[in-house]
């Protein structure tokens, strides 16, 4: 194979993870996109919120979750405090009948405590979310109306992060991106992850997780899947985040995800069987060939390099610029904010970056070291 076809090769690739494949899922939801029966039932919901060191926010926390507009007699919320070293489980005791908590002795991760939770829960549908958040108005009435629908199995919120600046304003329009390639996948009976700061599902599906499991908000929708059923997309049930507060803050939560993907394949095989899985399609264009994608752009460099031709000439010099261009924004975000389209290529840098280190950060470690707080 010359150097010329593994060029192009490596950049179809790219453009197929990024582009091609967003445009097709548009263009086949808008042709043969449906949407489930909706109705706002009040069936009895779980709001299940994992805490570790929380004491000064968990209560606030509790509390806006009990002042959405859902039936009173209808919702309860179930705080597991994952052996906080700090008052967690005490500040979330606040004055209410609708309150639980469960206090495990020892810090056991996210997915561990989860998995205590659900023993706990004796409602036909629960939800999570995680506690730096906050939701809008209606979003739990709003969560749970797809499920008047038999065929829904699982439903994400939209998670809105607030106003950012420099660097975040790329970020900013790569989850906007991400989302409505999401909605777009519910609309076709594709979607296989959720946002985990804000979904629900129907309780009987639920399936303990590994120990240590990173993407606790892919594994839980991934047994609706499974199951035969469709993940839904919500998108006027919000909570409401901050964008990250720094370029590493964002390339550790990049770097989590990431190394969660390579370790769900490993914990979950069947994701790479086109007979097993229901979302093998959408997996594989959505999930993982996001993963190539850094490797396809340093093959592409490396083989413009060896090409033959002014035009690979050309294009070699035309990546190398974009490049540093995107690492001087990085290097000066005040800049690169007023520049149109730099910090997009800068996040576009992040996010590949840790791409690449993600397999052998989940080769080399424990990936849930990669969230977990100390």
């Amino acid at each position: 194979m010359t150097a010329e076809v593994v060029f192009w090769f490596c950049i179809a690739l790219v453009a197929y993870a990024y582009a091609g494949y967003p445009l097709l899922v548009a263009a086949l939801a808008r042709r043969y996109g449906q949407v489930p029966h909706e109705a706002d039932t009040g069936a009895a919901l779980t709001v299940v919120i994992a805490a570790f060191d929380e004491e000064a926010r968990i209560a606030a926390r509790v509390r806006d979750v009990l002042d959405q507009d859902y039936p009173i007699d209808r919702l309860q919320v179930l705080v597991v405090s994952d052996g906080s070293r700090d008052g967690t489980a005490q500040a979330a005791a606040i004055d209410d009948e609708r309150v639980r908590v469960l206090a495990l002795p020892v810090n056991v991760g996210k997915a561990m405590a989860i998995n205590a939770a659900m023993r706990h829960v004796d409602t036909a549908l629960v939800a999570f979310t995680d506690v730096r958040q906050r939701f809008a108005p209606g979003t739990l009435r709003s969560l749970v109306a797809p499920f008047a629908d038999p065929s829904v199995g699982s439903v994400s919120g939209e998670l809105v992060i607030g106003a950012a600046t420099g660097s975040s304003e790329g970020v900013g329009l790569y989850w906007r991106m991400e989302k409505r390639l999401r909605a777009d996948e519910a609309r076709l009976g594709w979607l296989h992850g959720v946002s985990g700061s804000i979904h629900a599902m129907r309780s009987a599906f639920f399936r303990p997780m590994p120990p240590g499991t990173v993407l606790d908000d892919m594994w839980m929708p991934l047994q609706s899947v499974f199951s035969g059923h469709q993940v839904w997309m919500a998108r006027e049930a919000i909570a409401i985040d901050r964008a990250s507060a720094s370029i590493d803050e964002e390339f550790q939560r990049k770097l989590r995800t990431l190394a969660g993907n390579w370790q769900l394949i490993a914990r979950m095989p069947a994701l790479l069987n086109p007979l097993r899985n229901p979302a093998f399609f959408a997996w594989f264009s959505h999930k993982f060939l996001r993963l190539l994608v850094p490797w396809a752009l340093l093959v592409a460099l490396a083989a413009s390099a060896f090409a033959d031709g002014a035009l690979y000439r050309l294009l070699f010099f035309a990546q190398l610029l974009a490049y540093g261009g995107a690492l001087a924004g990085l290097a000066l975000p005040r800049v690169a904010a007023r520049m149109p389209l730099l910090p997009a290529a800068s996040s576009f840098v992040i996010l590949n970056f840790a791409a690449l280190l993600s397999l052998p950060a989940s080769l080399a470690m424990d990936p849930s070291r990669l969230w977990k707080k100390h």
